[in-house]
């Protein structure tokens, strides 16, 4: 009786885990991190998800299925990690608006007030 309720929980457990590391990801993302600084960006998370198709892209540390927030790796000033959160958000995002020749790259149009 304690082995097939040991299977089950297991089972319970690697599926659970499963359907949590490949959930969707939300629609919209509201970045918050720099607010004091500048109004927050929000942005369509779907919308660069489809056109990117790597998650590696911007999420250039993670394993599929496992990404993290930006500010698990970059702090709010450079002393905290190697590269602070403001920099790697415009190295990454404008950075790559720029290349793309498409979407915002002025400061206003992504910190709407």
């Amino acid at each position: 009786m304690r082995k097939a309720a040991f299977w089950t929980a297991l089972f319970v457990a690697v599926v659970f885990a499963a359907g949590t590391a490949f959930a969707a990801p939300p629609d919209k993302i509201v970045l918050k991190e720099l607010q004091k600084q500048k109004p927050a960006v929000t942005f369509t998370h779907k919308a660069h998800g489809e056109k990117v198709k790597a998650c590696a892209e911007c999420h250039h540390k993670d394993a599929a299925g496992a990404e993290q927030k930006c500010s698990k790796c970059h702090g709010a000033k450079a002393e905290d990690k190697k590269v602070d959160l403001k920099e790697s958000f415009h190295k990454q995002c404008k950075g790559c608006h720029q290349k793309e020749k498409k979407g915002p790259t002025k400061c206003d149009d992504c910190h709407k007030k």
